[in-house]
């Protein structure tokens, strides 16, 4: 996203989507760190825990923020 909004043409729709894109790959992956930290630790799983539970919270304020960029391009919302 830093690149595409220092490129002159600013951060277009597509690029928009294809960030969401890659963030909802990589929350899976997120996830999958969790559990494989539960099964090592209990400790070590609760901090991963906490941190895709506080990376969710961030998800929904930037996707709402987001949504309005899309909007204020005549473009669709994120899902």
């Amino acid at each position: 996203m830093s690149t595409a909004a220092t490129d002159g043409d600013g951060i277009t729709c597509n690029e928009i989507y294809q960030a969401f894109d890659a963030y909802n790959s990589d929350r899976q992956s997120a996830s999958a760190l969790a559990e494989l930290g539960r099964l090592i630790s209990p400790t070590a799983g609760g901090y991963a825990d906490m941190g895709v539970n506080q990376a969710s919270k961030y998800y929904e304020q930037i996707k709402a923020s987001a949504n309005i960029a899309l909007a204020v391009r005549g473009c669709q919302p994120v899902n």
